[in-house]
């Protein structure tokens, strides 16, 4: 992708209106999960996360969880099927599926060269698609994906029994995949913030974040941002000769981007700005990290939010669905699960 180009993309919506402003994740229940990222209902309605290498089930909100499975490498996407089945995704480019007692599924065979499955749906009993965004584990994702001129993503289909095949090449760092209101199947792109069908056309664009993962609901959607999208970084994306310079003379992990973790650090100078009278930090202030989970209609616009503003700490919000009525949320900054309150999101 050549910036040029960004001058004729939509522009962003704001924060405000039924995206207006507030700090409801900040005032949600919360339950702690040591390194939280994907979540799934499972067939026999326990709430599956994982955390870490592992990953662990709840049958209700506030019990202890307990372990379901441990694997060799950090979990990195989960998918359930109505039979029972469950798809693991694993850093790295791993992949495994189980049954539902937890012995593994046979018969699946991943596609060569996955660099990581982050997010994974069940189209029959016998067929999984799953979304490779196309960064190795070692690669700083957030710093490099808002500035990367190449899309690397690609969506799969694995059936049981014969070889993978593509169903989309070229994604630019798909985070999510579903199906619309017409069963079509469409993926959340991160820097792009749109949603967009295989067929090529886009359900929604300009959204206010870097998106994550996105979950049906009995109405819509709810969808996940990573961070919400920053003015300073979309203004620098008109200023190629500076972005040139910033990528030959800085590592990936210092460059102007998006990030999980709302702490100031000394050597982030840029960030200063968000210090004010008496050093507190208010909700209006620069911030690369934020969090953010949107409530869409069966069309893909906006409807309400829950948000964690610069001064908070639920940030970076990968993952969102309903459970047992209940609206549950991952945050990966603060290491919680959250059950956010319906009835406040607008």
């Amino acid at each position: 992708m050549f910036f040029w180009r960004r001058k004729s993309a939509p522009p962003a919506m704001t924060l405000e209106g039924a995206l207006g402003p507030n700090d409801r994740l900040e005032s949600a229940a919360a339950a702690r999960v040591e390194a939280p990222d994907a979540l799934v209902v499972a067939a026999d309605g326990r709430l599956l996360v994982s955390s870490g290498a592992r990953v662990l089930a709840l049958a209700a909100w506030g019990e202890a969880p307990g372990l379901w499975a441990e694997f060799a490498a950090p979990v990195t996407a989960l998918a359930a099927s109505p039979g029972g089945r469950v798809a693991i995704g694993l850093r790295g480019g791993g992949l495994e599926l189980r049954e539902r007692d937890g012995r593994p599924s046979p018969g699946w065979g991943a596609p060569a060269g996955l660099k990581s499955v982050v997010d994974a749906m069940f189209l029959s009993e016998d067929e999984l698609a799953i979304v490779d965004f196309g960064f190795g584990a070692d690669e700083p994702v957030l710093s490099i994906a808002p500035w990367d001129d190449v899309g690397r993503g690609r969506l799969w289909a694995i059936p049981r029994q014969g070889p993978p095949r593509p169903l989309a090449e070229g994604l630019w760092c798909p985070m999510g995949v579903g199906r619309d209101a017409e069963g079509g199947l469409v993926v959340s792109e991160f820097e792009r913030a749109r949603i967009v069908g295989l067929d090529g056309r886009v359900r929604q664009a300009g959204l206010p974040g870097y998106l994550g993962r996105f979950a049906k609901t009995e109405a819509g959607y709810l969808l996940t941002c990573l961070s919400r999208r920053d003015p300073l970084i979309e203004f620098l994306k008109t200023e190629r000769e500076f972005v040139k310079d910033m990528k030959a003379r800085t590592p990936p992990s210092h460059w102007i981007a998006p990030r999980l973790d709302p702490q100031f650090r000394h050597d982030l100078p840029i960030e200063l700005g968000a210090t004010r009278l008496f050093g507190e930090v208010k909700p209006w202030a620069p911030s690369f990290s934020y969090g953010l989970v949107i409530e869409l209609d069966a069309r893909f616009s906006p409807l309400g939010s829950w948000q964690s503003r610069a001064h908070g700490r639920r940030h970076a919000i990968s993952a969102a669905l309903v459970w047992n009525g209940d609206i549950v949320a991952v945050s990966k900054a603060s290491g919680e699960l959250l059950k956010l309150d319906r009835e406040a999101r607008r």
